[in-house]
């Protein structure tokens, strides 16, 4: 198994993703989102920014490595009605089953920076980006002194060690060999 994805398997994201709704909207509301807008949000986790995409009218696929904020992002979909918004795993490294140039907007919050290879997430994203597309993500970097940055480099320091081979999403944008 991925070792990414059996790191998010292992606890319940969706009770930290409750906090982050309100954002998830007022970020989504910069975006420009029209009726009928093909949207990929990748590492969608349960849909903090996916189901206010959809409730834009744009037409959603959310993609996650982990299947439990898959299943929970399906369910609010439900709940709320929201036939325009579907959930799926996959991993951002690797988006084998979608089409080349098939999406007006890809959106990655703190998704695809997970992926254990950002280069090959990186040329994913713009694949399946149509010409003329966008692409829109918020990252951590590495060195980042923002809050949640300093909270994950302190709570790894009291924390069981990831399985082995993940890689920490504080180093996007460094080469790796």
């Amino acid at each position: 198994m991925n070792p990414n994805k059996a790191l998010w398997e292992k606890g319940d994201f969706t009770r930290i993703a409750a906090s982050m709704r309100a954002s998830g909207e007022a970020l989504v509301k910069t975006l420009g989102i029209t009726k009928g807008l093909k949207v990929l949000d990748l590492g969608c986790g349960d849909g903090t920014t996916a189901l206010p995409e959809a409730r834009l009218g744009a037409e959603v696929l959310g993609v996650d490595i982990a299947s439990n904020p898959v299943a929970a992002g399906g369910r609010r979909a439900i709940e709320e009605s929201l036939t325009n918004c579907k959930f799926q795993e996959g991993d951002a490294s690797n988006l084998h089953d979608l089409k080349d140039r098939s999406f007006d907007l890809v959106v990655s919050i703190f998704g695809a920076m997970f992926a254990p290879k950002p280069f090959d997430a990186a040329k994913e994203m713009a694949r399946v980006t149509r010409p003329g597309g966008r692409i829109v993500m918020g990252n951590w970097i590495p060195n980042d002194l923002t809050l949640v940055a300093q909270i994950l480099k302190i709570s790894s320091a009291y924390s069981p060690p990831p399985p082995e081979g993940f890689v920490s999403p504080m180093t996007w944008g460094l080469r790796r060999t």
